[in-house]
């Protein structure tokens, strides 16, 4: 049975044996855009193994094919990103994530450098591109020039890739998942869902691993994981007419406005 929603692969429900499967069959341009297949089977199976994620029946980098079990749980919803429970609730499962050790052969992911490989791909006339280069530049001089832990982290923290079945937060879709700095995964929830300043208290109080220094990069953070969101949907979606290229549209402008 196919799986609408992703932007990017295509997946199924295969039920075998009176079990349910998750299968995935991922895009095949998902180098350009920042994804190292094998990394992913390796963190896919730390954060399985932590229970954290769905357990991993089959990774298959080369055929970029995956087979998890299949969480029979709806994703949450936009509301459910504002609920004082939920907020607790991911910030302790974040915290978890980052409290993992590094294993080995993952992928390093800097979100400056996604950020020239995606904007190398843009026209050179690309106004906007070339409005906000300068204030990229600023805000990844200023977060990478701090003092940080890497952490195990997952990079797309979309509120469709947490599935809730009551008890327990699965996190899924770890195709951007690699060793990097937790302040921009923390900022990438934030961002995503454009949390205001009480639901972000809740949060990071749940999280509690984010320092005074940290906090006061927090603004640039989220700036520059909205940059790089932005590069990515310009990459990936050309056409004006389609949703995606509207929210790229909407995220311009957000940049924008910041930016002045």
């Amino acid at each position: 049975m196919p799986i609408e929603g992703g932007l990017s692969n295509r997946a199924w429900r295969l039920e075998a044996d009176r079990e349910a499967w998750f299968v995935r069959r991922g895009h095949p341009d998902a180098e350009r855009l920042g994804v190292d297949r094998r990394s992913e089977c390796v963190v896919l199976h730390a954060v399985a193994a932590a229970g954290l994620a769905p357990e991993v029946l089959a990774c298959d980098p080369q055929a970029g094919l995956l087979v998890t079990r299949f969480i029979a749980a709806p994703p949450w919803q936009v509301a459910d990103t504002l609920d004082e429970h939920n907020l607790r609730r991911i910030g302790r499962q974040l915290r978890c994530l980052h409290e993992l050790p590094v294993p080995a052969g993952i992928q390093s992911v800097a979100y400056s450098r996604q950020a020239r490989h995606l904007a190398s791909g843009l026209p050179a006339d690309d106004a906007a591109a070339a409005a906000l280069a300068g204030r990229a530049a600023a805000a990844f001089g200023r977060i990478e020039g701090r003092r940080f832990e890497p952490a195990l982290c997952h990079n797309d923290l979309h509120h469709l890739n947490l599935l809730d079945d009551g008890e327990r937060l699965w996190l899924v879709d770890w195709e951007y998942g690699g060793r990097g700095d937790p302040l921009l995964d923390v900022a990438g929830f934030l961002a995503l869902h454009d949390l205001a300043p009480g639901p972000t208290a809740v949060f990071l109080a749940a999280y509690g691993r984010l320092g005074p220094a940290d906090r006061a990069m927090l603004d640039d953070a989220r700036w520059a994981f909205d940059y790089v969101q932005w590069l990515w949907y310009r990459s990936r979606f050309t056409g004006p007419a389609s949703g995606e290229g509207h929210y790229a549209e909407r995220l311009a402008q957000r940049l924008l406005r910041c930016n002045n």
